[in-house]
């Protein structure tokens, strides 16, 4: 259904075209002009396609560095924080057995001393020199005591090594901690930009590619369109005078198919994004939502449907002599074969960014900058 209706839009437009053999050649010439153009364009798109390419592999090898990186990093987070986990729980025992032992240590300095204050008030008061087997049993008892608490307080001190020891391994392993987290911040903050800015390289990439494969696209429907141009003009060959006569008698006295600014111009213009130049056949003219589109002059509509990249298009023969093209339409309001006035309304525009009109003016098949035909503005 695809190939049936563009071969019936081919056919619709056969009639764009009315010249003579002499006037082929030189239209050819001109073609053959604006196709090295386009060549190069595409070289340059291609180019810049590659570059962006490159810059993409080149951003995705950094990423997947620096993933690697932030899995090293996790991973030595996760033995650090097991490292503290269990200095902590050392750090815990060797406390319980510090207190354990203080508490020890005191509980046997109460006892030698109460033991100690008996065996000397029982000196005092008895003399215990005359009961030497009891003088032994308490002289036993506090030296019992007395070992007691230094056992004791070797303990003690034991523990209160271990606790400095792993009070600080633990400050060592919290240093470490915020070390490793502090990287692993930063690493997945770089991995956000890099992936912002794979998302506008790969994106440019894609815009370029797509670009390219438009202006292909209509190339190829336009080289065609102009095969089948050519064949038609050798059947009207008997308009050749009328044609001659009338040549660039409408330039700069037609008036404009819509009010508002040309936002692109005739011939060569800068990419918006890429660093290279687009040719463009005819004008845009940036019109107030909905507006009206008019025709230029007296014709006859030849064609009005949807063509490609086009969009909804309307194209009107003035009398064989050059012929009206209106592209990017909203609504359209005549049918092929229909016969239009000067200024009638034929379509509208959209609305907001869709308020475009593309416009062009061809003779001869070759298109024309629409600005020398155009009244100029005031």
């Amino acid at each position: 259904m695809v190939k049936i209706k563009l071969i019936t839009i081919l056919l619709l437009l056969f009639c764009l075209v009315d010249v003579s053999f002499t006037d082929i050649n030189s239209d050819l010439n001109n073609r053959k002009q604006e196709l090295n153009k386009l060549y190069t364009n595409l070289s340059n798109k291609k180019a810049e396609q590659a570059k962006l390419l490159k810059e993409e592999k080149k951003v995705k090898l950094e990423l997947s560095k620096i993933a690697k990186s932030i899995k090293n990093n996790e991973k030595e987070l996760s033995y650090i924080k097991a490292k503290l986990i269990k200095t902590e729980k050392e750090l815990k025992t060797a406390s319980d057995k510090y207190h354990a032992c203080d508490f020890k240590k005191q509980e046997y300095t109460q006892k030698f001393n109460n033991q100690y204050y008996d065996y000397i008030k029982r000196k005092m008061i008895s003399g215990l020199n005359n009961y030497p087997g009891e003088l032994k049993i308490r002289q036993i008892s506090l030296e019992e005591c007395f070992n007691e608490y230094n056992i004791a307080q070797n303990k003690c001190v034991t523990a209160k090594s271990d606790i400095d020891k792993y009070t600080k391994a633990k400050r060592k392993y919290e240093k470490l901690k915020k070390q490793q987290q502090t990287l692993i911040n930063k690493n997945i903050q770089l991995q956000n930009d890099k992936q912002e800015l794979l998302k506008t390289t790969a994106g440019k990439r894609v815009k370029a590619e797509q670009d390219i494969q438009e202006l292909k696209s209509s190339e190829n429907a336009l080289k065609a369109l102009v095969d089948k141009l050519i064949k038609a003009s050798k059947q009207k060959d008997k308009k050749k005078s009328l044609r001659a006569s009338n040549t660039n008698t409408r330039k700069n006295s037609l008036p404009w198919p819509v009010e508002g600014q040309v936002i692109l111009n005739f011939g060569k213009n800068k990419h918006p994004t890429l660093n290279t130049n687009l040719i463009s056949n005819g004008i845009k003219i940036k019109a107030a939502n909905g507006a009206q589109i008019k025709a230029i002059e007296n014709g006859v509509v030849v064609f009005a449907g949807d063509f490609r990249k086009y969009g909804h298009m309307v194209v009107i023969d003035h009398k064989g002599i050059f012929y009206s093209v209106y592209c990017q339409l909203d609504t359209i309001f005549v049918k092929e074969n229909q016969k239009v006035l000067k200024k009638q309304n034929i379509a509208t525009v959209g609305n907001d960014e869709k308020s475009v009109l593309y416009f062009e003016i061809r003779q001869y098949n070759v298109p024309e900058n629409p600005l020398l035909w155009l009244k100029e503005k005031k």
